[in-house]
């Protein structure tokens, strides 16, 4: 019996063996590398035509079939092994390069090497002189270096002939699929999938004996239409194998990881961590490998890798240069990285508090804090959390908005909402209500019987929650230290940690106040309310009216002045629906008063929708002191680069506070000014109060996802600029500006 399963296993196996291709003539077929007289490798040499042409082509390759779990090796071999070789010999003709299919990663005893297990078709191009005729002899010596545990030395000479006839006859079915299926594994340029291809480094260049990180960086659909562009990925489950480096000089490039492009939908990038050796002075070296990329309705392809990689010689000044992007995802570095990125987070969320963003909304919870820090603890913490829950599930919306904008093909960057006027004038409406309320036009779920009793009852926990979301909608325009980072590292990830470090934000932001309910010790230090506390009220509804200033102030930036006239008369109309409003919740009439209120949020609604679509604003030339600020454009600032002299960029927004303080406290300073114009620096601006792709894809270059960002360019160093922090002081921008001379001559 077990003799005639053995022959009908060998019956179905021989059929799938015939697939591969068809038999070849006795000399085309040879096996070497024995072990104990077991051959491991078996070869044989095809064509993909019977009959070839004078002057035509064909695909001459050989065809190695290993043992199971025995290797030949690639272009590059790895840290260890010998690169497989064919020579050929053919008369009059000429026969192209070796076709490598994109490899394999292997780990041997811990050293990572690259080949191909199973089979592998490796091909060249054959072309004919015009003048041959008859029968053509084509010969090839593969030489070959098998391994599984230990490694064993193989050459095989393979021989066979073909016809110059008249025309050309291609082989059978079998085989040219054979070829069609490892040329199609075989890299090509990246633009051949509308793919464009960069690099980043952690420091300006690498010198003999640095360790440092890198990037490549994945741009699809860079010759087409990015609003509909498909979704790449590394072409391997494990990404330390999507990328194989080619034996670099004097260079050792380890792949550590990859990740979502943040800001080019369907991009992604591939992470590297390398070592210099010694180095020739003005050596040029690149970096130079094979990518799998998963290409849409294609499946797993190669690209060529072929970048520049900095270099200087030892001893020389370097810049090193922080960016998000460069910390690797992967390994046992994950933990850490994002541990540190959410520390970042937390950092931020607590300084936002201190941000002009934010100061409205505390304002209130000062007032808040006064009511409760004579009421029991329980009560206490429940607007604590409230007010937690309500920044939380804010920053919760943001981050799933971010997600699916991405998932969409849409990039965003932090403070993206703030570029549509629709949400600027819904918050506008919102502080608007609010101020009213504090002024006592209204109030928020109480009858005319408890306006007495502002003390108690104005400041419910659902009220808690609802402050809670107004600070955290009105914190995301401001970036601070720390914030930067963090959301950068972010909009770098996947989803998982995009909620998580938006999570750590909102609880940074909710900190000062959730410990202040925590420890009510501490807030019984402030004084008990009373009457002074109505007066208090009414006042903190102008700390909200005055930022309702700013918010106007920006809808004219963004939608011009008709815009500004739509929205005032809508604020002044809501106003008015609001004042019958608490006029006849005061005067007991409720069910009228709920109509009316419905009538306050239709008008809302209604004239948002109706609002006028945003007009074309140029961005004009400005003066800041004796300077003049140039519009931002990056052929602009690489031709000033080009002229020798240096080069400062600020990306801002008038909708970023900190940018704004910046700006007028920093940069404006008449000692900055000065040190600009002694070092006859060319100031550009970038400005993001509206969409812009150019600004967008700049601040993510330097693995920003929102602004403040501020560059500092040397004309000797013109591709690797210094990014300042987010928040400026003088003295830091004076010494930068001053490090520039150090840069132009270093020691």
């Amino acid at each position: 019996m077990s003799r005639i399963l053995v022959l009908l296993l060998a019956g179905l196996l021989l059929p799938l063996g015939s697939l591969v291709a068809s038999p070849v003539p006795e000399g085309a077929r040879g096996v070497g590398a024995l072990d104990d007289g077991d051959p491991r490798v078996e070869a044989r040499l095809l064509f993909d035509h019977s009959v070839a042409t004078a002057g035509g082509k064909l695909r001459a390759g050989v065809y190695f079939e290993l043992d199971r779990g025995w290797h030949i090796y690639w272009r590059n071999p790895g840290e260890s092994g010998l690169p497989t070789q064919l020579d050929w010999q053919v008369e009059a003709a000429q026969v192209g390069p070796v076709q490598l299919p994109g490899p394999e990663v292997f780990t041997e005893g811990g050293l990572t090497t690259y080949g191909y297990s199973g089979e592998v078709l490796l091909a060249s191009d054959v072309t004919f002189d015009e003048g041959a005729r008859g029968m053509q002899a084509v010969r090839v010596t593969a030489k070959f270096l098998v391994c599984r545990v230990r490694c064993i030395p193989g050459q095989v000479q393979l021989a066979r002939a073909i016809s110059i006839g008249a025309d050309a006859r291609p082989a059978d079915d079998r085989t040219r699929a054979l070829f069609d299926r490892y040329a199609a594994r075989v890299p090509v340029a990246p633009s051949s999938f509308d793919l464009a291809l960069d690099a980043i480094y952690s420091q300006s260049a690498v010198r003999p004996g640095d360790s440092f990180r890198a990037a490549i960086v994945v741009v699809p659909c860079a010759g087409a239409n990015r609003e509909r562009c498909p979704q790449y990925a590394p072409g391997k489950a494990n990404p330390a194998e999507a990328f194989v480096p080619d034996q670099i000089d004097s260079v050792q490039i380890r792949v550590t990881g990859a990740r979502p492009h943040p800001f080019s939908p369907g991009g992604f990038l591939i992470n590297l961590e390398g070592t210099a050796e010694e180095l020739d002075p003005g050596q040029r070296v690149r970096l130079r490998g094979v990518l799998a990329v998963r290409v849409p309705e294609l499946g797993v392809r190669w690209v060529e890798v072929d970048l520049d990689l900095p270099t200087a010689q030892a001893g020389a000044q370097v810049v090193a240069t922080k960016n998000p992007w460069l910390e690797p995802l992967a390994s046992s570095a994950l933990g850490v990285t994002l541990f540190r990125a959410i520390l970042l987070a937390l950092l931020g969320g607590v300084i936002l508090n201190l941000m002009p963003c934010v100061l409205p909304v505390l304002a209130i919870k000062v007032f808040g804090v006064t009511e409760l820090a004579h009421q029991n603890r329980s009560e206490v913490l429940r607007h604590g959390f409230a007010y937690t829950a309500g920044i939380l599930a804010t920053m919760l919306v943001l981050a799933g908005v971010v997600v699916a904008l991405r998932a969409a093909g849409t990039a965003v960057g932090w403070g993206f909402q703030f570029q549509e006027p629709l949400f600027v004038g819904a918050i506008s409406i919102v502080l608007l209500l609010f101020a009213l309320n504090l002024f006592g036009v209204f109030e928020i779920g109480f009858d005319a019987t408890r306006l007495g009793r502002v003390g108690e009852e104005a400041t419910g926990p659902a009220r808690s929650f609802f402050e809670g979301l107004l600070a955290a909608v009105l914190a995301t325009p401001c970036s601070a230290p720390f914030l930067g980072t963090a959301v950068g590292f972010a909009f770098a990830s996947s989803t998982p940690v995009i909620l998580g470090i938006f999570l750590a934000i909102g609880l940074g932001l909710a900190a000062p106040y959730l410990l202040v309910t925590w420890f009510p010790t501490w807030a019984r230090l402030i004084p008990r309310p009373g009457a002074w506390m109505i007066q208090l009220r009414r006042g903190l509804g102008f700390a909200l009216l005055a930022t309702l200033v700013w918010l106007v102030w920006l809808t004219g930036r963004t939608v011009g002045p008709d815009g500004v006239a739509a929205l005032l008369a809508l604020l002044l109309g809501i106003a008015f629906v609001s004042w019958i409003y608490g006029a006849l919740q005061s005067s007991g009439r409720r069910s009228t008063a709920r109509v009316v209120g419905l009538g306050v949020v239709v008008l809302a609604v209604g004239g948002l929708v109706a609002s006028p679509a945003p007009a074309p604003i140029e961005t004009e030339v400005s003066e800041s002191g004796t300077l003049e600020w140039r519009v931002f454009g990056p052929g602009a600032v690489q031709a000033e680069l080009a002229r020798g002299r240096p080069v400062f960029v600020e990306f801002t927004a008038d909708w970023c506070l900190t940018c704004k303080a910046n700006e007028r406290f920093v940069i404006g300073d008449a000692r900055v000014q000065a040190e600009l114009e002694r070092l006859d620096v060319v100031i550009f601006r970038a400005d993001w109060t509206r969409r812009d792709e150019t600004i967008r894809s700049e601040l993510a270059r330097f693995g920003r996802a929102g602004v403040p960002m501020y560059l500092l360019y040397s004309p000797r160093d013109p591709d690797r600029p210094q990014i300042l922090p987010e928040l400026l002081t003088v003295d830091l921008t004076l010494n930068a500006l001053r490090g520039l001379e150090a840069r132009a001559n270093p020691v």
